[in-house]
C-alpha cells in the first residue's frame, strides 16, 4: 500500500497542503515546530480518523477555523486504487468517505489503508501504563480483522453498561441480580472473544518482534515479550476457548461481592497486559534511552511484517522524530531493513546531515522541507 497524494486544510498551522509522495522514502524535514509532525497527524487521521497526537478533533483545528479536511488518494500492490475522505466540523458529525461507499462509520474505514506508527511519546508502550500495551495490540489486530474491532467495540459497550448497574448496586439503587447475571454472561461471552483473538495473535507476533530487536542490536541482547491476561495461567498455548470461558467464569464468582462493594468490573480483558523482557530483566525497568528506542521501532518493524503477513499488503509507515537517541550505526539498521521492503514511508527530522549517509539512491527518496505549515519539495543534494 502507498499513498499517490495527500491533501488536507486546517490540521495545525498548515492551511492548504497538497503531497505526492515517493512510493519508498519521505523526508520530511524543518525546525521544531514548523509542522512537520501535522502531515503525519493528516495521514494518521485519513486512516484511523483520528491523530495519534491527541484523541480530540478539535485540538488538532487551526486556530480560528472550523473544520479540518483529510483526502488521501492511494493503491494497494495490486494495483486497486483506495480513495479516503474524513471531514470534520464542529458540532457537526464527522463524514467519512471512502472508494466504497459514503457516511461510513470509524469501524468501516479503520483497515482500508494500514498504516504504522512511532513518535517519541510511544515509549509509553515500555514505560506507561497497562492501557498504553492493549491499545498497541488492538490496533494492530483490528487492521487485520475487521471481526475483532467488532468484538471489542462490543466488549466496550457491555463493559460500560455492567459498571453502571455495579454502580447502581453499590449506591443502593437496585439489587437485581438476575439482571446483574445476564450483563455477566454477556460480559464473559465477549471477553473470552476478545482474549482468544489475543492469544492469536500473540501466536505470531513475538517471532516478528524478537527477529527485528536481534537485527538492530546486532545479536547483542536478547529480548522477549509474553501476553498476561488477567489471572490467567501460564499454560496459555494449551487454552482451548471453552477453557477460556471457564477461568472468566470462576474469576466472576470470585469478584461478585468485591464488584459490588466497589461498582465496578473487577476481571476482564479490559486488564490484559504484555511483558517486555531485556536480557531477562523488566525492560521498563532497565532499558536506556537508546535500548528503547530500539524496542519500540522493532516493535513497529515487527507490527509492519506481521501487517504484511495477515494482508499481503505493506502498511504505510510514519516514523515521528525516533532517531535523536540512537546511534549513526543504529540508524543506518533501521533505514536499511526499511529501504529493503516494498514499504513507503514517512519520518521527520530537524537535522539532514545524517541522512544524506545513510539514505539510499535519491530516486527512492523525496524530500520536503517545513516552514510554518508551508511544504516546498526540494533535494537533500543540495542541502
Amino acid at each position: 500500500m502507498y499513498l499517490l497524494r495527500l491533501n488536507f486544510e486546517n490540521i495545525r498551522n498548515h492551511n492548504i497542503t497538497e503531497l505526492f509522495p515517493s512510493k519508498n522514502i519521505n523526508v520530511i524535514f524543518g525546525r521544531n515546530g514548523s509542522g512537520k509532525t501535522s502531515i503525519l497527524e493528516a495521514i494518521s487521521t485519513g486512516a484511523f480518523s483520528k491523530s495519534f497526537v491527541t484523541s480530540f478533533d478539535q485540538n488538532i483545528v487551526q486556530n480560528g477555523k472550523d473544520y479540518y479536511l483529510v483526502e488521501i488518494e492511494a493503491r494497494s500492490e495490486n494495483g486497486l486504487p483506495i480513495g479516503l475522505q474524513v471531514l470534520y466540523q464542529l458540532n457537526r458529525k464527522k463524514e467519512i468517505k471512502t472508494t466504497a461507499g459514503e457516511n461510513l462509520s470509524v469501524q468501516e474505514l479503520i483497515g482500508k489503508v494500514p498504516v504504522v506508527v512511532l513518535s517519541p511519546e510511544m515509549r509509553e508502550i515500555i514505560f506507561g501504563a497497562p492501557s498504553m500495551r492493549r491499545e498497541f495490540i488492538d490496533r494492530i489486530i483490528s487492521q487485520t480483522d475487521a471481526n475483532y474491532l467488532k468484538s471489542l467495540l462490543l466488549h466496550r459497550r457491555i463493559l460500560k453498561q455492567r459498571n453502571k448497574l455495579l454502580n447502581e448496586f453499590q449506591l443502593g439503587i437496585t439489587n437485581d441480580t438476575d439482571l446483574l447475571k445476564i450483563w455477566t454472561l454477556k460480559f464473559i461471552e465477549i471477553s473470552a472473544e476478545v482474549v482468544s483473538r489475543r492469544l492469536r495473535f500473540f501466536e505470531h507476533f513475538p517471532l516478528f518482534f524478537e527477529r527485528s530487536y536481534q537485527i538492530l542490536s546486532n545479536n547483542q541482547e536478547s529480548i522477549n515479550i509474553t501476553y498476561q491476561p488477567f489471572e490467567f495461567p501460564s499454560n496459555l498455548a494449551s487454552l482451548s476457548h471453552s477453557d477460556i470461558l471457564e477461568i472468566l467464569k470462576s474469576q466472576a464468582d470470585k469478584y461478585f461481592d468485591k464488584e459490588i462493594q466497589r461498582g465496578i468490573t473487577l476481571f476482564g480483558p479490559q486488564k490484559d497486559d504484555f511483558l517486555i523482557l531485556l536480557n531477562n530483566q523488566l525492560a521498563r525497568n532497565v532499558a536506556s534511552q537508546g535500548q528503547s528506542k530500539t524496542i519500540l521501532i522493532s516493535l513497529k518493524h515487527a507490527e509492519m511484517n506481521y501487517l504484511y503477513e495477515m494482508r499481503k499488503t505493506y502498511p504505510i509507515v510514519l516514523f515521528d522524530d525516533i532517531f535523536s537517541e540512537l546511534d549513526n550505526e543504529r540508524i543506518t539498521q533501521v533505514l536499511k531493513i526499511l529501504s529493503d521492503t516494498s514499504v513507503q514511508f514517512f519520518l521527520t527530522t530537524t537535522e539532514v546531515d545524517w541522512l544524506k549517509k545513510s539514505l539510499p539512491g535519491s530516486s527512492l527518496v523525496k524530500s520536503f522541507y517545513v516552514e510554518s505549515g508551508k511544504v516546498s519539495e526540494v533535494s537533500l543534494s543540495v542541502l
